[in-house]
């Protein structure tokens, strides 16, 4: 099998048909990776060395936590393509990360997460005060009768 052949069979695969109907995204499972192997190289492997493969593979393979909130999308532009994720959900990982962290790098954290609330306060209230507006305007609230006396006529 020439390498042409090969890049197109690993293209047109099963791997495509193993998405996910989700997220479109390919399951992680031992055997798609073992299937993108050279025949040549699948076929020189034993049973009992395919299974401990797929094993390490199985292994190595992240597993999927429950999360409370899982927003993905994307915001295409003219020039690019970005994609943004939130993920809210327990943290189980094994390793505990030991960093030591400056007093600087601290304050700026500590900063940072000020300007961060404050913002999102400032936010939702414009956007309520928004809302209240644009109710009275509807409900045809007039809080200040006579104040526009020339405007509009």
């Amino acid at each position: 099998m020439d390498i042409k052949t090969y890049l197109q069979k690993i293209r047109w695969s099963g791997i495509l048909a193993k998405l996910s109907s989700a997220n479109g995204r390919p399951l992680p499972t031992p055997a798609i990776y073992l299937d993108q192997l050279d025949p040549v190289v699948q076929a020189s492997f034993t049973a009992q060395q395919r299974a401990e493969v797929a094993r390490v593979i199985d292994l190595a393979i992240p597993k999927p936590a429950p999360k409370l909130v899982d927003l993905r999308f994307t915001v295409d532009l003219l020039i690019s393509r970005y994609f943004i994720v939130l993920m809210v959900g327990k943290d189980r990982r094994r390793a505990h990360r030991n960093l030591p962290t400056s007093r600087l790098t601290q304050f700026g954290n500590w900063v940072a997460a000020v300007a961060l609330l404050l913002g999102f306060n400032l936010a939702l209230s414009v956007s309520l005060l928004m809302l209240a507006y644009l109710i009275k305007s509807a409900l045809g609230i007039n809080l200040l009768p006579g104040h526009f006396r020339g405007f509009g006529k």
